[in-house]
């Protein structure tokens, strides 16, 4: 079973809105928006199924999701503070991934890193969806990485 939009969307909304109480809407925004500086997150799900799940936040977002997360006061985090917050929220989004498939499969470290410049729009076969997060936008794709049967 394939992960669907309207599945991951469910996923997303159960990580900000419940865990975090920051409200989150989907939005369409092209993802050249996204061409910023930015913390990007990926996480690996690998078993029964391989998939790879990518989560994107501009600067002021990663920082609102870090501040949130840790009970912070606005700019007193450390930028390894922001970044493991937003390893943490593809690593819940990861695990509610896993939790869908039969199977035995692993989840692995979050691989955490801080980019600029244009996102990747050829994203393979994956999926995207662009959510509003406490007002500030937020990317997440999933990709079905199973090597093709020869």
């Amino acid at each position: 079973m394939a992960v669907d939009n309207p599945t991951m969307c469910q996923i997303i909304s159960n990580v900000f809105d419940d865990m975090l109480a920051m409200p989150t809407q989907v939005v369409d925004r092209p993802v050249s928006e996204f061409n910023t500086d930015r913390i990007v997150a990926a996480i690996r799900i690998s078993g029964s199924v391989e998939e790879v799940v990518v989560v994107e936040a501009p600067t002021a977002s990663a920082s609102l999701i870090g501040e949130t997360m840790f009970a912070a006061d606005p700019g007193t985090l450390a930028s390894e503070e922001i970044c493991d917050a937003v390893g943490e929220v593809v690593n819940m989004i990861g695990g509610n991934v896993k939790g869908l498939y039969d199977g035995d499969s692993k989840l692995s470290l979050p691989c955490v890193s801080q980019e600029s410049g244009v996102v990747d729009s050829g994203f393979g076969n994956g999926d995207t969806v662009c959510v509003n997060v406490s007002g500030h936008p937020v990317l997440v794709r999933w990709h079905d990485v199973t090597p093709a049967a020869v």
